[in-house]
């Protein structure tokens, strides 16, 4: 369940609901598009640092810092929303944001893989679709909100949430 609310997030480059907030604060397109490559990036560095990680910690232990580590990066985000000064704003969402990659994707390859050590092989698929089919729905409940608060000027709604 912990890994699928990750997925209840519009802390991301990758739902649009971000990027349309980031343009409605002025923010032009061609920096959101770079930011958006620089979250990638520092997301893939993620996978690296899982590597250095797990070869350190058990994997609980590399799960348990990474998740504080996003978890602490999207204070940022938080404070973003309480400043009026809209360059300090960007500062910390995009900051925050691009910063938590490396510990979102450090917890999803540690959960994964305790899932691979910890569950047995024939029932290995049906854990594996059920938290799939979790984390599709939590991602999918995100775009819901977004219905229900379609302006950008409610991105607190969003932030909140996740």
């Amino acid at each position: 369940l912990g890994l699928a609310l990750l997925y209840l997030n519009a802390l991301t480059f990758g739902n649009g609901i971000m990027t349309a907030y980031l343009l409605y604060r002025g923010m032009d397109l061609s920096s959101v598009g770079a930011l958006r490559g620089v979250a990638s990036a520092i997301g893939l560095c993620g996978t690296f640092v899982y590597h250095l990680s797990a070869s350190r910690l058990s994997l609980e232990a590399t799960g348990m810092w990474s998740i504080s580590y996003q978890l602490t990066c999207l204070v940022l985000c938080i404070l973003s929303l309480l400043t009026s000064v809209k360059r300090w704003a960007f500062i910390l969402l995009v900051g925050g944001v691009c910063l938590s990659r490396i510990g979102l994707w450090v917890f999803d390859i540690a959960v994964t893989q305790m899932q691979q050590e910890q569950v047995p092989n024939d029932r290995r698929g049906v854990v594996g679709g059920v938290q799939q089919s979790l984390n599709a729905g939590f991602g999918l409940l995100i775009f819901v909100l977004g219905f229900f608060f379609p302006h950008p000027r409610d991105f607190f709604v969003f932030v909140s949430t996740g």
